[in-house]
C-alpha cells in the first residue's frame, strides 16, 4: 500500500455546524493539487524529522553534553504525549472517539473508488474522508466529502476488528453514514488502559537505555570521567522513577474512573 498526498474532494457535505467533539474536515474546500504541488508536498520530511532533536542529542552526537538532562526529558515527553492520547481515547468514547475512528485507514484508489486490490490503492485516515459528529442516542455520523467515499468508507469500517459493523445510510442524506456506538464492558476498557500504561512504561524504558548508551559512549571518549557518569546515572535514574510514578497514579485513576459509571 503506498502513500500520496491527500485526494481532493469534488463535493462538500453537508453543512453543518461543527461541535467541539467532531474530528476536523481538511478537504471540505481543498482545491486540486496541481503535479508541482505533488511533488514538493511529498518530499517535505515532515514525519522523518518527528523528534529529530531529542533523539540526535541522545544518540552521542558531536552536539551531545553528558551532563545535560534535557534531552532525557524530551525524550520523555514524546512518549507521553502519545499515550496520554491513548488512554485519553479509552476513556472517552472508547473505539468510537472520533480521534479514534477519525484514524481509521480507508483504502481509495486513484480512480476515486475503494475495495478490491489495496495494493492499487492509497490509504488515507478516514478524518480525510469525512466529518465524525457524535449525535445523540448512541449513534455516530460520518459526513462524508464526497460521493465516491461511502463505499470504501463502509467497506473499511466493515472489516475493522475495532468496530466490525455496517454503517447504516442515512435516509435523507446520500453523504451520510450512521455508526451504532457499542458500549464497551468496564473490564474491557481497563485492559485497554493497562495495555497502553504499560506500553507506556516500556517506551519510556527504551528512552532511557538509548541515553545509557550515549553516556557510555561520552565516558570511552573521554568526554566524561566515572565519578561523573555515576552521578548522571543517578540522575536519569531519578528521573525515570519520577517519570514511573507519574504513569502509575495515571493508570490507577483512569481505572478508578471507569469504575465510577
Amino acid at each position: 500500500m503506498t502513500t500520496s498526498t491527500r485526494p481532493a474532494p469534488l463535493a462538500a457535505s453537508a453543512r453543518l455546524a461543527q461541535p467541539f467533539s467532531t474530528s476536523p474536515s481538511h478537504l471540505k474546500k481543498r482545491k486540486p493539487d496541481t503535479p508541482s504541488t505533488k511533488a514538493s508536498s511529498s518530499s517535505t520530511p515532515a514525519a522523518s524529522t518527528k523528534g529529530k532533536s531529542s533523539a540526535s542529542t541522545t544518540s552521542g552526537g558531536d552536539g551531545f553534553d553528558p551532563l545535560d538532562l534535557d534531552p532525557v526529558e524530551a525524550a520523555f515527553a514524546e512518549v507521553d504525549a502519545h499515550f496520554q492520547t491513548q488512554v485519553q481515547n479509552v476513556l472517552h468514547g472508547g473505539r468510537f472517539n472520533p480521534n479514534q475512528l477519525g484514524a481509521l485507514p480507508v483504502p481509495i484508489k486513484s480512480d476515486g473508488g475503494g475495495g478490491g486490490d489495496d495494493s492499487a490503492a492509497t490509504s488515507f485516515p478516514l478524518r480525510e474522508l469525512a466529518q465524525v459528529v457524535p449525535r445523540s442516542g448512541r449513534t455516530v455520523s460520518l459526513l462524508v466529502n464526497e460521493k465516491a467515499y461511502v463505499k470504501p468508507i463502509m467497506s473499511a469500517v466493515q472489516a475493522s476488528p475495532d468496530f466490525n459493523q455496517q454503517p447504516q445510510r442515512a435516509d435523507d442524506n446520500e453523504l451520510e453514514l450512521l455508526l451504532r456506538v457499542e458500549m464497551e464492558r468496564p473490564e474491557e476498557l481497563v485492559r485497554r488502559i493497562k495495555e497502553a500504561t504499560q506500553g507506556w512504561r516500556e517506551r519510556v524504558r527504551q528512552a532511557r537505555t538509548r541515553h545509557d548508551k550515549a553516556l557510555k559512549e561520552a565516558r570511552k571518549s573521554g568526554a566524561l570521567l566515572p565519578d561523573a557518569l555515576k552521578k548522571v546515572e543517578k540522575e536519569v535514574q531519578k528521573l525515570q522513577d519520577k517519570k514511573m510514578k507519574e504513569i502509575d497514579n495515571l493508570e490507577a485513576q483512569s481505572v478508578k474512573q471507569v469504575g465510577r459509571h
